[in-house]
């Protein structure tokens, strides 16, 4: 069984319409946010749970594979600030400013909260990493799903982005104090992010000649 730890705005949208084509949609049991998880609604036939769900609330369903995606922690918090403001019209989070909103207990390090299952503790976060199926990283979206599809023997990707604000302040938009106010907020997630990033580039960089010259092809046909 396949477990996709979708945490908000690392291009899950996307990656959950990749996933999906893999399995049939019977097979597929899609999950609300953390509180509203059970896994005792998860029959035998299940073969892939999709969701915002924490690492570790099926340990008991086995066997199982975890696969996530992490992107750049201040890019994160600002778009997901943004969509939850502007498009979901949140009333939760329009009581925020955004470096509240950075800053709030449950915001903050939330990519390390998702991948140790609620704690924001960065070593552990990093153990787990280290036993999932997959991890990616958004902003090498294309790579990462040629990386995912070879380490998972799937066939026939296609993918458009999904869920995206393009009317959200640009990174480069904001007040630098507010950046380092984000930074400060979310160091574990920065550390985590550095290390998932590197590990993910060692991989890249690991690739023999042939899948090199395919993963090239492949981005061309994808006009990257």
């Amino acid at each position: 069984m396949l477990i996709f730890v979708h945490i908000p705005k690392t291009a899950g949208g996307s990656l959950i319409s990749i996933i999906s084509s893999q399995y049939d949609s019977h097979e597929i049991f899609r999950m609300g946010f953390p509180e509203q998880n059970t896994a005792a609604k998860i029959n035998h036939n299940i073969k892939c749970v999709l969701g915002h769900t924490f690492y570790g609330q099926h340990e008991e369903l086995a066997p199982h594979i975890y696969v996530t995606m992490l992107r750049d922690p201040v890019e994160r918090v600002i778009s997901h600030y943004y969509y939850a403001k502007d498009i979901l019209k949140s009333e939760k989070v329009e009581r925020y400013s955004l470096e509240e909103f950075a800053q709030s207990g449950w915001y903050a390090n939330m990519q390390t909260r998702y991948i140790t299952g609620g704690k924001p503790e960065l070593e552990k976060a990093i153990n787990h990493l280290k036993t999932f199926g997959f991890f990616g990283i958004t902003e090498m979206f294309a790579e990462s799903v040629f990386l995912m599809k070879k380490t998972l023997g799937w066939e026939d990707i296609h993918y458009s982005a999904v869920n995206v604000n393009t009317g959200r302040p640009k990174k480069e938009t904001i007040p630098k104090e507010t950046v380092e106010i984000i930074k400060k907020a979310n160091h574990l997630d920065i550390q985590l992010y550095q290390w998932a990033k590197k590990d993910f580039e060692d991989r890249l960089s690991a690739l023999d000649n042939k899948l090199r010259n395919e993963l090239e092809d492949w981005m061309k046909s994808l006009n990257l």
